[in-house]
C-alpha cells in the first residue's frame, strides 16, 4: 500500500458543494490508508498542476480531528 493524497483544492470544492458523500468516499479511503501503515498527505495544487504537500497524517485520532474540521463547515 502507498501513501493517500488528498488535494485540499478539491475538498474545499466539494464543501462549497455540499457533497458529503463524495468527501465521506475520500476520508474513507484516507482512513484505511492509516490502518494499512501508510501516511495520508494533504496538498495543494495551483494552477499548473504543481502539488505542494504541507501536511501528513500517520495515525488515526490526528486524520480524526481533521475530518471532524472539514465536516464542521457543512
Amino acid at each position: 500500500m502507498e501513501d493517500y493524497i488528498i488535494v485540499v483544492n478539491r475538498v474545499e470544492e466539494l464543501q462549497t458543494i455540499r457533497d458529503q458523500q463524495e468527501l465521506e468516499l475520500i476520508f474513507e479511503r484516507a482512513r484505511r490508508t492509516i490502518i494499512g501503515g501508510c501516511e495520508v498527505v494533504l496538498v495543494r495544487e495551483d494552477r499548473s498542476g504543481n502539488q505542494q504537500p504541507f501536511d501528513r497524517f500517520s495515525n488515526e485520532q490526528d486524520f480524526e480531528e481533521y475530518r471532524n474540521r472539514v465536516f464542521r463547515f457543512l
